[in-house]
């Protein structure tokens, strides 16, 4: 390799950063990675598996290790292609950096066994032989791309000559603002602020918008006010913190809204990422300043832009965006981000389509969708829209994860709306019991699972089952009935027992699933703490089998959300009172069956007052183990649950 270090010298001038492919055997690509560290004054990370005196981070827990700058990244991708790992190591490469891809050789990348596929399977040795649409793209836009250097093993390699051009400095005001937008940006919120005028600020990754939101409270608390940070967690609002030098509390979204702490600002880093009814909630309540990273790797949803920012508008007229475009972490010549784009469709977004005329709804292969680009990038913008954390996983999922259909619904070439299916289901007796018993929990199948441990439905795990992920209609179609002209299409061509669907149960989802005759068969114990909702699970039954069962789980999923009636024994209650004596069965769950065996069935072995009284208190509707465990004597809710299952062997 030519002069290595003369290289890194002129990026690191130009604020430029590239990415570099080693292609090849692992042992050659780690080498010549490590020959490439000296340059990089030390401050570089490994994600992946790494020779053993390098600083390294599994590419699973990429989220820990990628809270500050790198001069140099190596990404490890035999270790797997995780895609939002690598969409953060690109936030997190500072100006003048270099981000190493370790890979196998580029043609025959897709049909090696990716280990990152094992996160679309139920077990992991499935993923072994998989062929990756997801890397074949990948490697293609990487071939095509000018900027983009590749290292072949075998091969002899020059670095290219960069063009000169002015030096990137980066300076901060004495307001710690790098440039003139970020000065307007601090004075308008501030402005805004002070006349109770809620504000939206965007920007794409490395503009400063989280830092700015720190400086924003800084100014703010020195002026003896109030200011909360909320996020969907508390390690999207870490950015935040660090540029506020005064304690800057954390408050999860949920928590906000229920305990209305007093506050004369709100800040809400990466709000494309809570649900749009939460949003608007906050805005009633509170003085807020929406920040949204765009196109972020860390989920986002289109639904921010084109039903947020509307429903704002109408209730604060006088409400104001801001939008931050210029980097402030590297040269606006960079062209590693808009790579990073291409190759994660974080650009994606769907046009606009026709409101009127006949609808052509058909499936799509992944030839289909890899046939061009174009296409592809219109669809997934469009299941963006569907969902408030859309990542570039989803991207590989769309393209990889076995059992994966896309129905779509075209006015002439646009996409109108498209539905998301995975099949489910149909797994053999020994596993299907083991999930049953809380045994095995494999990836995936998602409703048999739930059905079977949570729901108390033996039999779930051996139906076939097509879940809808996700179904979206573009907005400017939305209450025409197209989703329902969607669902009536997989209805006629279902090769299931069930056509399902889970979600976070609001009135509005509720009520279109039921007009389209889906029915509840499970309801989630815990809201999610970003929605504040509970997951309803729905079935649709397509065979003779399904609509036989349906009318039974119903009637079990009934009598579970009656807690107070023990008058009727079902005929599951025993089996399930075994295996949580047994096994490890969820309490939680079983409880209602619980309370209805144990009234109509006598301890084989009699218990003890003790027993007795613990059993009885444990079975009330609302009981928590964790505060029995204080009242009866127990360490705490694992020791309690023991003492239960150990007093429900009594009944065998």
């Amino acid at each position: 390799m030519t002069d290595w270090p003369g290289f890194c010298r002129q990026l690191n001038r130009l604020g430029e950063r590239r990415l570099l492919v080693l292609s090849g055997d692992a042992h050659w690509a780690q080498a010549q990675a490590q020959r490439l560290l000296p340059a990089c004054n030390d401050t570089h990370l490994w994600l992946g598996a790494a020779p053993a005196e390098q600083p390294h981070c599994p590419i699973s827990k990429y989220h820990s290790a990628l809270g500050r700058e790198y001069s140099l990244l190596v990404f490890n991708a035999f270790s797997g292609l995780h895609p939002d790992a690598l969409g953060a190591a690109g936030g997190a490469l500072a100006a003048g950096g270099m981000l190493l891809l370790l890979c196998p050789p580029l043609a025959h990348w897709p049909e090696s066994g990716c280990p990152d596929l094992r996160r679309y399977v139920a077990l992991p040795e499935q993923a072994d032989h998989l062929y990756s649409h997801f890397i074949a793209r990948f490697v293609r836009l990487l071939q095509a791309n000018t900027d983009v250097l590749i290292h072949r093993q075998g091969q002899p390699f020059n670095l290219p000559i960069l063009h000169p051009g002015p030096r990137w400095q980066c300076q901060p005001d004495r307001n710690g603002c790098l440039n003139a937008q970020q000065r307007h940006a601090l004075a308008v919120i501030l402005h805004s602020a002070r006349q109770r005028v809620p504000v939206v600020l965007t920007a794409d990754r490395g503009r400063g918008k989280s830092s700015l939101l720190g400086r924003v409270a800084e100014r703010w608390l020195q002026a003896g006010k109030e200011v909360v940070l909320t996020a969907p967690s508390p390690g999207a609002a870490v950015q935040a913190q660090t540029h506020c030098s005064r304690l800057l509390p954390f408050t999860a979204p949920d928590a906000l809204l229920q305990t209305k702490p007093d506050a004369d600002l709100v800040l809400v880093d990466e709000a494309a990422a809570i649900p749009v009814p939460m949003l608007l909630a906050l805005a009633r309540q509170y003085t807020c300043v929406f920040a949204s990273t765009e196109h972020g790797y860390e989920g986002t949803g289109l639904g921010f832009t084109l039903k947020f920012q509307p429903a704002l508008a109408a209730l604060f007229p006088r409400w104001r965006k801001l939008h931050l475009d210029i980097p402030a972490r590297w040269s606006i010549s960079d062209p590693l981000e808009p790579l990073l784009f291409t190759l994660l469709a974080l650009n994606a977004e769907p046009p606009m389509p026709p409101t009127t005329g006949a609808l052509a709804i058909r499936a799509l292969s992944r030839t289909d969708l890899l046939q061009h680009d174009a296409p592809l990038e219109q669809l997934f913008g469009l299941l963006t829209l569907a969902h408030y954390q859309t990542r570039p996983s989803d991207l590989r999922q769309l393209l990889d994860a076995p059992g994966v259909t896309v129905v779509a619904a075209f006015r002439g070439e646009i996409p109108v709306a498209a539905v998301l299916v995975i099949r489910e289901g149909e797994l053999e007796p020994q596993l299907a019991s083991a999930i049953w018993r809380g045994q095995r929990r494999p990836r995936g199948h998602l409703l048999p699972q739930s059905l079977a441990f949570h729901g108390g439905h033996y039999d779930a795990c051996r139906f076939r089952y097509d879940r809808i992920m996700r179904i979206v209609v573009h907005p400017a179609c939305q209450g025409m009935g197209v989703g329902s002209q969607l669902l009536d299409w997989l209805k006629q061509h279902a090769s299931c027992d069930f056509l399902g669907t889970s979600f976070g149960a609001s009135p509005e989802l509720m009520a279109f699933w039921q007009q389209n005759q889906f029915s509840l068969v499970r309801m989630g114990l815990n809201t999610d703490g970003v929605s504040g909702l509970k997951a309803a699970m729905m079935l649709w039954p397509a065979s003779s089998q399904a609509r036989a069962m349906l009318p039974i789980w119903q009637q079990q999923f009934m009598a579970d959300h009656q807690p107070k009636s023990t008058d009727t024994v079902l005929p599951q209650d025993g089996q399930r009172a075994h295996d949580l004596a047994f096994y490890h069965r969820d309490w939680h769950a079983d409880c209602p069956a619980l309370r209805r065996f144990v009234t109509h069935t006598l301890p084989r072995t009699p218990l003890t007052g003790f027993q007795q009284q613990l059993l009885q208190a444990a079975l009330q509707p609302g009981a928590e183990p964790a505060k029995l465990a204080s009242r009866f004597g127990y360490s705490g809710h694992k020791s309690v649950i023991t003492a239960l299952r150990h007093i429900m062997q009594c009944y065998f």
